[in-house]
């Protein structure tokens, strides 16, 4: 056994979730920080703001079938293999779109190769960078021990939150230097979380406990629907709020300030949920998924009356339940099923969510009109919180047998 093996059984040294959270923050830097560029993009490289909506969304559909795959890759090589291969794709992908970009905006490379280059980027991007947050989140539980877990998700969960609030600010700054400056930041950024994780100690991958399955099986499914139900209703409220907004103010750079605020405020709220309530442990899971379901359906219910002051605060109130949400619907699934593959399925369902809002979108606008898309995300707040209350009847009669 290692000295730095010994050190960790001794608890001489303290196996710190931060790294972890660290590295998970580069997904929330990379994804609010290229909606900053994007109109940048656009001008650099001459392709449509369309086509680079849908390399984006390429990118990220790709995790579909992938983050599971790495989550079965986390229970036999372990977390430390899937973080560092994930750190890698980012740094390639970024650095490969950095290059791509530069070249096309020099007229070095043409439209049709520049765009084969930029796919094969977000290629890279999905089939790798897939794995980040469902191996730290693995790994994060591996060291906390089955008491803290709840902590555990909870600092990875608030590394995410920063890295998208601090992604937009980063980028906006580094566009004071360059055009290509923010991509050039996001390719290099990895360089340091890889020295980071490099010094980590590779904790031996989970054993299945008794009371786990290692195969799919029917009874995760409601928690699998929570966790598309909640991509949902965020997709839908972010896409709601510029309509809302254009209901009561009519300048466009007003709605833009406003717009910026909201968000930095729901990012705020999640940060405040995940240090006040789950980080602390101060309520049970159950008790914490039903709590957040009560709060998204009055946050949303808020917004809906779009009127701006209440906006502001149901934006707050929704955040700080979605944020309650995710560590509890993870857990009682990891109560079912392995660890590794858990994190996998549920960054699917958060993906598949995303790409279900994004089918809503047009529905919803050409039954009822833009200003109807809070209304879904309402809606689907309210399937979230019976499907929740069906799981607590049956989690009691369970437990009265």
């Amino acid at each position: 056994m290692s000295v730095i093996s010994v050190l960790f059984s001794l608890r001489v040294v303290r196996k710190s979730s931060w790294p972890l959270a660290l590295c998970a923050g580069l997904l929330g830097i990379g994804q609010n920080g290229l909606l900053v560029v994007l109109p940048h993009l656009v001008d650099l490289t001459g392709l449509t703001l369309s086509t680079w909506a849908g390399l984006l969304l390429f990118g990220s559909m790709l995790f579909l079938p992938a983050s599971p795959w790495w989550g079965k890759v986390s229970e036999v090589r372990g977390c430390k293999f899937v973080v560092v291969a994930a750190l890698t794709g980012y740094l390639l992908s970024f650095g490969a779109l950095a290059a791509v970009v530069g070249l096309m905006s020099q007229h070095a490379l043409g439209a049709g190769l520049g765009l084969m280059g930029l796919i094969l980027s977000r290629v890279i991007y999905g089939l790798t960078v897939s794995g980040l947050v469902p191996a730290a989140q693995t790994w994060a539980m591996q060291r906390s021990g089955p008491e803290q877990r709840m902590a555990a998700l909870a600092t990875i969960s608030s590394g995410i939150s920063c890295g998208r609030l601090l992604g937009p600010p980063l980028a906006a700054l580094a566009l004071g230097l360059s055009p290509m400056a923010p991509l050039w930041l996001m390719a290099g950024a990895p360089l340091f979380a890889l020295l980071l994780i490099g010094g980590q100690y590779a904790d031996p991958p989970l054993g299945v406990m008794p009371h786990q399955s290692t195969r799919f099986h029917s009874k995760l499914l409601p928690f699998l629907c929570l966790a598309l139900l909640l991509a949902v209703a965020i997709s839908l409220m972010q896409i709601g709020l510029a309509p809302l907004l254009h209901h009561s103010i009519q300048l466009p750079d007003a709605v833009s300030y406003h717009l910026a605020w909201l968000l930095s405020l729901a990012a705020v709220s999640t940060l405040l949920a995940q240090f006040l309530v789950v980080r602390p442990q101060r309520l049970g899971i159950t008790s914490l998924l039903v709590l957040a379901g009560m709060l998204m359906i009055a946050g949303l219910a808020m917004m809906v009356m779009g009127n701006l002051p209440v906006l502001y605060a149901g934006i707050a109130v929704t955040s700080f339940g979605t944020a309650m949400a995710t560590p509890a619907y993870q857990l009682l699934l990891n109560q079912q099923l392995s660890i590794g593959k858990g994190a996998g399925l549920i960054a699917t369902s958060h993906t598949l969510g995303y790409g279900v809002s994004a089918l809503l979108v047009p529905l919803i606008t050409w039954l009822a009109g833009q200003g109807h898309l809070m209304a879904g995300a309402w809606s689907a707040s309210i399937i979230f919180f019976m499907i929740t209350l069906w799981l607590v009847v049956i989690f009691k009669s369970e437990s009265q047998r």
